[in-house]
């Protein structure tokens, strides 16, 4: 059975990931969960800001492959400490570590490094956003993975690490939290039904467009890349190569709500900073793997209602 450690495995989307790989041997660094173990997930509580623990873990387990998921995540954190500190350094460590075993031991794992399309920020031609496309953040969270996209690079130049860089565009589903656009909508919706709020959908801007895509298509993309080889230092864009609004995404969420519901703007939920247009070109890694978005987004939304009618607390 194939070996893989996973960081952030108690994330969102590290959650999936292991559901979408059941033949796979799992070691999932999680930071203050208790996660029980089940027949192919062992759970490591610690910190990847711990080179020691990596280091250890690593010698310990000897993975074959490595998928690094661990991130702040939120793209309207204002802590850009803590960002940079887990998003750059974290990665650092974690290279380091793997520097450090394949020189002493010889391990020398393919590692799968989750960059996203919010390094492209207000890129040229964001309609069709290929891997070429130049670097303009407009966030900390976006910043911190262009230099952690970067490192990747680099040190599968300089220390030969099979590095295999994947930029996701937006993704969504059950199970993501609060604080993203679909899960917020979803949730409000939810409380409405159930008569726990008032009945006022709080929104900010519905003008942007994104490509979104089913999380559980997301990791069959990173499941795909573990079963081929690349060229150490490659990107992929992950993304379904369609662009939808805002406001198409509530209007369908809205259609499958079971009343009738009040939209409110809130200028709180408005960022400042907010990108227009974020559309990715998928070709590269369709041609390379045949991988495509499956599940169609009105499913997505239908899930992830349901996720929230059935969640307890």
């Amino acid at each position: 059975m194939r070996k893989l450690l996973l960081t952030g495995a108690n994330g969102f989307v590290g959650q999936h990931l292991i559901s979408a790989l059941p033949d796979y041997q799992i070691i999932g660094i999680v930071h203050n969960s208790n996660l029980e173990n089940s027949e192919n997930v062992r759970y490591e509580n610690g910190n990847i800001l711990d080179r020691g623990f990596l280091e250890d873990l690593i010698k310990k387990h000897q993975p074959d492959s490595i998928v690094h998921l661990a991130a702040v995540a939120p793209t309207w954190s204002q802590d850009p400490e803590n960002i940079f500190k887990i998003n750059l350094i974290g990665t650092l460590n974690l290279y380091l570590a793997v520097e450090d075993q394949k020189k002493s031991s010889g391990i020398d794992p393919k590692i799968i490094y989750v960059s996203s399309a919010e390094a492209y920020g207000k890129t040229t031609n964001p309609e069709k956003i290929s891997e070429e496309n130049p670097f303009f953040p407009a966030n900390y969270y976006g910043t911190s993975k262009v230099a952690g996209d970067r490192l990747s690079f680099q040190m599968s130049l300089s220390s030969k690490l099979k590095i295999t860089i994947v930029r996701p565009f937006n993704h969504t589903g059950p199970g993501q939290l609060k604080g993203f656009f679909v899960p917020d909508m979803a949730s409000q919706i939810v409380s409405i039904e159930k008569g726990e709020s008032k009945n006022e959908l709080l929104v900010g801007n519905l003008d942007s467009v994104r490509d979104i895509s089913d999380v559980r298509d997301i990791v069959e993309g990173y499941k795909k890349i573990l079963e081929i080889d690349c060229e150490p230092g490659e990107a992929f864009n992950l993304c379904s190569g369609k662009g939808t609004k805002m406001q198409d995404i509530l209007d369908k969420l809205l259609s499958k709500a079971k009343v009738e519901i009040k939209v409110v703007e809130d200028l709180k939920r408005i960022r400042p900073s907010e990108v227009p247009i974020t559309v990715g070109d998928n070709s590269k890694f369709k041609k390379l793997t045949g991988w495509e978005a499956k599940i169609p987004l009105d499913q997505t939304l239908e899930d992830t209602l349901n996720y929230w009618r059935h969640k307890n607390g």
